[in-house]
């Protein structure tokens, strides 16, 4: 497929335009997940240590999705345990809150991913190790057998995490609160004295506003620390117990806590049931594997959005009529062998409903209940040929996010059949190795279903046959379609055949492939260039396909000069690690839009790069190196020089040039692995370069190499980052007299300089920011392009303030969802606005801020708001334009936590 073929199937898919037009500002064009909470995800990623365990994560990532990090499949749908965890701690309503998000990732780390078990790793040592945290039916997850406490000698304590003292240790550590317990090194943990918990509340209370106690690594307490634990006032208490007496569930059950959340918990006395039943919040026990007590149940289905319990192992028909009641998505995903009367109690769950390791389907009723969403039935042993029609024959199973999930061994000739017969394009994943016959292949691939065989490794011959007669003719799907026929384990690639109408069919990407035969490769070389019209409307021949190996870790020479005897639009080899000077050369030759897993770029190898084509079409095409984190300044010169092609100015920060995107440490604006510092060398010759310099993950920016890069000639300069983050005076200084446009993943700005330059270009620059000083406000303030930041936590400058009011702000409301402090000369301007608010506030304990707030014409919301002064209550309850939670509900904070 041509670039100008590209850009106009682009325009029939909204995303990919939308991305493209990105690439084409050269703004970051930043992967997230749909539910847009993947926040944590990243947090949690940018806390791993071991370059090997971010290459492998960041390459499930990339197979599977960002998604099913915390859903069981790629597009969303059922949480896995992971998922459930986040969904505790996050909603949907936080998805435009990053700071919530990087916390809730924070606290993340000290969850135990399977309570189950008896030394359980948490989610935060699986992603130390380079695994996904959970399940997933795009990969299964092995066993946790080897992560266990006596093999963890590479993960360290963090800060803060409890030093084996029993002493509290406060501030954000680690798990965003203050932690007892485990030190790192397997011992069990330590109790905590009553003396201990009641300054823990209170010093919690005050430090978060309210906030989160967390303490996920204590696994007993008595009741007089369970009844002293329970005066914490604020939005939820975790704790890692085991077990559950009656006396500590009485006393939990006094909870003033919004919510309790005891992850740990696995199993509950009748008499420990009955009493924490009573509890004023909503009760979180998602480690359950036991639940028998009816109260308990209905207590737990009673809490809003989704219900899950991914341990739970059997349930009673009365419990399971109890939490069918839940008015959201209910996944039972440790449910295997269900009675057919739990069966039919479960059919009638008023929500959606999810039984991703059900062995037996016997009722109709759960059949159509299932099929109302995503079907998830990867370990159904057998289906009957009415339950398959059932399953597949739901309306919106042939959009994006439907999806059937069924084992391969359960699909007999007669089931295939009824699969085979639906009209829709239903996306159908079939589970298991096989067997595989060659009359089931073809049944399946003359129908209309989207095919996707998970764990076949390979094909016969006669499946290759049957594969390439069924998909000739097939165009690429769309970039939120599935292909005809989808084999992401297929291991080699050794059919011509197969080659050639796999890659037709589904753009040319082949996930799991890790080797290929030099018949596939010359297939795939052959394929002809695509015709396009030109300048002067002249037919050109140009490069079609974007190729795409990411599991790929060799190219030999012999393989690369067949497969790049044509030209393609793009080349992905994330993945390659061994490779010759001659096959860079060949790859660099052959694509304008080049990414290379490649762990180092030598000089010699930099030079290869000379000859990279130059592609305008496509915002000058680009060269991406996701893991080189040591470049050599001499490799850098060379690069640069390599890949330079000039630089044209049009006024202002608008610049162009016709030399690639170079980037470094990242791929689709996602950091990946990074460079640790920027050495002011390093920094001289890449500050040299020509087009538009992406650097992500930057552990380090010292001032000199700041100071270096101030010269920068090209377009865009984009930086991430721990470094990126927070600048010195001096960085942001000289970053502030950068030529082109500056985007960076800063959060603090207190530069004056830089918020001068801030005010000249686009919005992208400011999502990132938490605090802006009072000086910089003022400066940034005198922009006239639309802005937003979601991630304002302070809100004390009334000239910021007359910013939102005034417009050029995106969107219908004036959103600041992270919001937890404001001036009182700040709320009075905000009241003039004539959008309403949606402000993240947890505390309002000023009368001033509340009546400025409260004569807002548009109104607001203030979701989150957790404590208030008796004197605010008074106020809110004679407004009609603002919206709280129940006012009833809200705490008095002491006259020690009111801030005057």
């Amino acid at each position: 497929m041509n670039a100008i073929s590209y850009i106009r199937r682009a325009t029939r898919h909204r995303l990919s335009l939308l991305l493209l037009g990105a690439a084409l500002l050269g703004m970051p064009t930043d992967v997230h997940a749909l539910c847009g909470l993947d926040g944590a995800v990243r947090e949690q990623l940018r806390n791993v240590d071991d370059p090997e365990a971010v290459r492998a994560l960041t390459q499930r990532i990339r197979l599977h999705g960002t998604c099913s990090v915390c859903h069981f499949t790629k597009w969303g749908g059922p949480r896995n345990e992971y998922g459930s965890a986040i969904n505790t701690l996050l909603t949907l309503s936080d998805r435009e809150d990053p700071v919530r998000q990087r916390d809730a990732g924070r606290r993340m780390m000290d969850i135990p991913a399977n309570p189950l078990l008896a030394d359980s790793p948490t989610f935060g040592e699986l992603f130390q190790q380079g695994r996904f945290p959970a399940r997933s039916i795009e990969t299964p997850m092995p066993p946790f057998d080897d992560v266990s406490a006596t093999s963890r000698s590479g993960l360290q304590a963090r800060p803060g995490s409890g030093d084996g003292s029993g002493e509290p240790s406060y501030g954000r550590d680690g798990s965003g609160e203050p932690s007892y317990g485990r030190d790192g090194s397997g011992d069990p943990s330590y109790g905590i004295t009553v003396a201990q918990a009641r300054e823990l509340v209170q010093k919690v209370e005050a430090e978060s506003r309210f906030g989160i106690l967390q303490l996920s690594k204590t696994y007993e307490i008595t009741p007089e620390v369970a009844e002293a634990l329970a005066g914490f006032r604020g939005e939820m208490l975790i704790l890692g117990l085991k077990s559950l007496s009656p006396e500590v569930a009485a006393a939990l059950a006094k909870s003033q806590t919004a919510n309790v959340w005891l992850h740990s918990v696995t199993s509950v006395s009748p008499e420990a049931a009955e009493a924490i039943s009573t509890l004023r919040g909503h009760l979180v026990l998602t480690g359950l594997a036991e639940l028998n007590s009816v109260p308990l149940a209905e207590k737990l289905a009673a809490r809003p959005g989704a219900l899950s319990f991914p341990y739970l192992k059997r349930v009673t028909p009365e419990v399971a009529a109890a939490l069918a009641k839940s008015e959201g998505r209910l996944t039972l995903a440790g449910l295997t062998d269900v009675s057919p009367e739990v069966q039919e109690k479960l059919a009638e769950t008023v929500g959606s409903l999810s039984l991703p390791s059900l062995k037996s389907l016997d009722s109709l009723p759960l059949a159509k209940k299932l099929a109302a969403s995503v079907v998830l039935l990867p370990e159904v042993e057998r289906l009957s040929a009415e339950h398959a029609e059932l399953l597949i024959g739901v309306k919106g199973q042939e959009s994006i996010w439907g999806r059937v999930c069924l084992p391969l061994a359960a699909v007999t000739p007669e089931v295939a059949n009824v699969l085979a017969a639906n009209p829709s394009t239903v996306n159908l994943t079939l589970v298991g190795s096989g067997p595989l016959s060659d009359s089931l292949l073809r049944t399946l691939l003359r129908s209309r279903l989207k095919l996707t065989l998970r764990d076949v490794e390979e094909l016969t011959a006669e499946q290759n046959r049957i594969a390439a007669e069924a998909l000739a003719g097939e165009s690429p799907h769309g970039p939120l379609d599935l292909p005809r026929l989808s084999l992401p384990s297929l291991r080699k690639l050794d059919s011509g055949l197969l080659a050639e109408a796999l890659g037709e069919s589904s753009g040319f990407k082949f996930p799991g492939v890790t080797e290929i035969s030099p018949e596939a490769a010359a297939a795939l070389g052959a394929l002809p260039e695509q015709e396009y019209i030109g300048v002067e409307r002249k037919k050109i021949m140009g490069p079609s396909g974007n190729l795409d190996f990411p599991s790929l870790r060799e190219l030999s020479p012999e393989t690369a000069r067949l497969l790049l005897r044509k030209r393609w639009i793009s080349i992905s080899l994330p993945a390659l690690q061994e490779v010759s000077l001659e096959t860079v050369r060949l790859l660099a030759r052959q694509s304008a839009r080049l990414t290379l897993g490649i762990p180092a770029l030598p000089p010699e190898f930099a030079g290869a790069f000379e000859e990279a084509p130059t592609e305008m079409t496509l915002g000058g095409g680009s060269i991406a190196f996701p893991y080189v984190t040591d470049l050599s300044p001499e490799a850098a010169r060379i690069l640069v020089k390599s890949l330079n092609r000039g630089v044209e100015s049009r006024g202002g920060n608008v610049r162009t040039s016709k030399s690639p995107r170079l980037i470094f440490g990242g791929e689709q604006g996602r950091a990946v692995a990074g460079f640790a510092t920027l050495s002011p060398e390093l920094a001289k010759e890449l500050a040299k370069y020509e087009g538009i310099l992406e650097i992500q993950g930057l552990g380090e920016l010292p001032d000199e190499s700041a100071a270096a890069l101030a010269s920068f000639p090209g377009p865009y300069l984009i930086l991430s980052g721990p470094a990126a983050e927070k600048l010195s005076p001096a960085a942001a200084e000289s970053l502030s007299k950068i030529p082109g446009v500056l985007l960076i993943s800063l959060r603090e700005l207190d530069s004056v300089p830089l918020a001068e330059r801030f005010a000249r270009q686009i919005s992208r620059t400011l999502d990132n920011l938490e605090t802006v000083s009072r000086e910089a406000a003022s400066a940034l303030c005198k922009t006239k392009q639309t802005f937003r930041s979601p991630a304002l936590t302070v809100l004390d400058s009334p000239e910021l303030a007359r910013r939102f009011v005034e417009g050029n702000t995106t969107g219908s409301a004036i959103t600041l969802p992270a919001l937890s402090d404001v001036s009182p000369e700040a709320a009075e301007i905000l009241r003039e606005a004539s959008k309403p608010m949606y402000l993240g506030l947890m505390v309002l304990d000023s009368a001033a801020i509340a009546r400025s707030l409260s004569k807002s014409r548009p109104g607001g919301n203030l979701p989150r708001l957790r404590a208030a002064t008796p004197e605010v209550i008074a106020i809110l309850k004679e407004s009609t334009s603002i919206k709280t939670p129940s006012l009833d509900s809200l705490y008095v904070p002491s006259e020690s936590n009111v801030r005057r």
